[in-house]
């Protein structure tokens, strides 16, 4: 028994001393490279910048191996001292292609707020494209806030859309007579408002990764690729319904299928851009 108690007690030591000298010889790296500059530090543990080497080796603190330091092709962002997340930048995908995408009926829902007015009519708020997709006498249902179960068949008047934001269009339609008066049927009244619904129904759509949709005073607007080596510019862009869970968002207009825009590190990006920096050329692979 006491002879088991003194090898746990001489394993234990030895993983202090291992532990030990292993953030002394991290030290020493870390020292090394810092005094003799980026003329020999060639090398850095990609989660812990300080720990360079000249030669390739293992971070001695996560047993990482090191990688190489930017040089020819980096990405430089100025401001950015911490290299890991300059390298991460560097060697990931960060561009995408604008897509056409097929939304199929239990993709999407044709659903938006409404809002009964003076004369009698019906208001709702639908995306752009969504108003787009409806036929000129498409018909629906209405509900009111305050009676959800209670539906009355409402059809699209000839008024035409009328915008009511940049990604948005308020399109009018009217009761059915044949719903005037039944009994359970409350007859909406003005100002009451509710929830409208169209059948859905499968469309084409342009399509970009929501993660690329950058915000600004004068709108969004995504970074896209100028053609030349890694340089981007700021577009302007209308975007549509959104769907978070899919990862895209719908293009009204500003880009067109087939155009790049930076869809990952897109705030890393676009500091770089706004503080002037000139990133060295860069090379991607995607798929179209």
């Amino acid at each position: 028994m006491a002879e088991s108690r003194s090898l746990i007690v001489a394993f234990r030591l030895l993983l202090l001393l291992l532990a030990a000298t292993a953030a002394v010889v991290a030290v020493r790296i870390a020292v090394k490279g810092r005094h003799a500059g980026d003329a020999t530090a060639r090398y850095a543990c990609p989660m812990h910048p300080d720990v360079r080497a000249a030669a390739p080796g293992e971070c001695p603190i996560c047993r990482m191996a090191l990688e190489p330091l930017a040089t020819k092709n980096r990405l430089d962002l100025p401001g950015m001292a911490d290299m890991a997340a300059v390298e991460n930048v560097r060697k990931h995908n960060i561009v995408d292609f604008v897509r056409r995408r097929s939304l199929l009926p239990v993709l999407q829902e044709l659903r938006g707020a409404a809002e009964v007015q003076g004369d009698g009519t019906i208001e709702a708020v639908f995306y752009r494209d969504q108003a787009d997709a409806m036929a000129p006498d498409e018909r629906g249902s209405f509900a009111l806030a305050e009676t959800p179960n209670v539906r009355l068949v409402v059809h699209r008047t000839g008024d035409p859309p009328a915008l009511w934001d940049r990604s948005t269009s308020r399109v009018r339609f009217r009761v059915d007579p044949a719903g005037r008066g039944e009994q359970g049927r409350p007859w909406p009244q003005p100002g009451q408002v509710g929830w409208l619904e169209v059948a859905p129904r499968p469309r084409q759509v342009l399509a970009v990764a929501a993660s690329a949709i950058l915000q600004s005073d004068e709108g969004p607007y995504v970074l896209a690729w100028t053609g030349r080596g890694f340089s981007f510019e700021k577009r302007p862009v209308e975007i549509g319904e959104t769907f978070l869970r899919q990862g895209f968002a719908v293009v009204l207009s500003g880009l067109r299928a087939n155009d790049r825009v930076v869809s990952r590190a897109t705030f890393f990006v676009e500091a770089d851009r706004r503080q002037g920096g000139r990133s060295a050329e860069m090379s991607w692979s995607n798929d179209p």
